[in-house]
């Protein structure tokens, strides 16, 4: 069967681009992160052809260029702020975001354990399958179901405190 860069790259974009917001809590930034994935994925294709698994390699290369991006953005913004890069007052975009349930769902998945929050970025929001999310994480898939339903549970408990929903 012959796999179609294009359509290829069409289904990746937007399991990478939410994987990598999840990660790093900047759209600029993930957008960025999401391009390099692509990018690197093309010219191994043009290069040496497909990869066994498109999915298990650009994932693998995100969770690399996410972290350092959230790396670089915590070792900026003092800087930004020092200098007046930003402003100080969220712009309207960013007001209407955090009134948005999306904030409160990526507020609580901050607040997991990294492995809890990782394994939940690569299922649910980048769209890998067991075997996939499996190999980019280098565990087994039963481990990998494991944390995978405890990361829910966890994050489940973390949004009903968050709603006020506590006992």
């Amino acid at each position: 069967m012959t796999v179609d860069l294009e359509d290829v790259l069409r289904d990746l974009a937007p399991r990478l681009f939410r994987y990598a917001i999840g990660r790093i809590g900047d759209a600029g930034l993930a957008e960025d992160v999401a391009q390099e994935c692509l990018t690197a994925l093309v010219q191994r294709w043009q290069r040496h052809g497909p990869p066994e698994s498109a999915e298990a390699f650009v994932f693998a290369i995100a969770r690399r260029r996410a972290f350092r991006a959230a790396v670089r953005r915590r070792m900026w913004l003092p800087i930004e702020h020092l200098v007046g890069a930003r402003d100080s007052g969220p712009d309207p975009e960013s007001a209407a975001i955090a009134r948005d349930a999306r904030t409160r769902a990526l507020a609580a998945i901050r607040k997991l354990p990294a492995r809890d929050r990782e394994v939940l970025l690569l299922v649910v929001a980048g769209g890998l399958n067991t075997a996939q999310a499996a190999g980019t994480l280098g565990i087994s898939p039963s481990a990998l179901k494991v944390r995978t339903f405890r990361a829910r549970q966890r994050l489940a408990a973390l949004l009903e405190n968050h709603n006020g929903n506590q006992p």
